[in-house]
């Protein structure tokens, strides 16, 4: 059964497109995509054999040899022309920016990343190469939120502060999984105020705060 995390970027990818899926360890989002029919080809990367080897049992297992196309790769250093989006999913920041940065990424509809920690990093590496960042989410799962980011290679406005720690789309949507990641994130810092009487912790807590109480009208 496919994460509620994967399930929700499946959310982002348009119907009828062709999908590189970077660490796609067992293929579970490529046999996803095309057993639902929103794509009617994905490739399913990995640099290793291993894990690729799982990709290819599952595509077997589902008999989606012919849609799913396994491929033995460093990120998107083989990535086939005729791809429009890319989707790279539980990695962390440094790995995703490797396989990301100096390369030519125009062409590409969507790019859709969902990092394990450090999104604000994600975000500020987006605003400096002035990408534009067009979607995002949040979900929880198994005690974790998961923010995805959604964007593409066109230049734009840089981010501010706000936008780069918080996410754009995630202050605009104002979900209630988003509500309940400040308040989580209001609660860290207050514990560690409570510890260590320091100036910088405070501000935090009052910046979300005021995030809270423009967005959703308080706690």
């Amino acid at each position: 059964m496919l994460s509620k995390r994967l399930r929700e970027v499946a959310k982002f990818i348009d119907k009828g497109k062709v999908v590189y899926d970077v660490g796609s360890d067992h293929a579970l989002l490529p046999c996803f995509l095309v057993q639902e029919k929103i794509c009617d080809r994905v490739y399913a990367c990995d640099n290793k054999q291993g894990p690729l080897n799982k990709a290819i049992e599952n595509i077997r297992r589902f008999n989606l040899e012919d849609k799913i196309i396994p491929v033995l790769a460093n990120g998107i250093d083989k990535i086939s022309p005729d791809v429009n989006i890319i989707t790279i999913c539980g990695m962390g920041f440094y790995t995703v920016k490797t396989i990301l940065e100096n390369k030519e990424l125009y062409a590409y509809d969507k790019i859709i990343v969902q990092v394990n920690k450090n999104t604000n990093l994600l975000r500020k590496w987006i605003s400096d190469n002035m990408y534009t960042i067009i979607d995002e989410s949040i979900v929880f799962e198994d005690d974790k939120f998961y923010e995805i980011v959604v964007f593409r290679a066109l230049r734009t406005r840089p981010l501010d502060e706000l936008e780069i720690t918080y996410g754009p789309y995630l202050m605009a949507h104002a979900s209630p999984v988003f509500k309940k990641y400040l308040q989580f994130q209001r609660d860290k810092y207050q514990k560690i105020a409570e510890k260590a009487d320091v100036k910088a912790y405070k501000n935090k807590i009052q910046e979300i705060d005021d995030i809270i109480g423009r967005i959703f009208g308080g706690m």
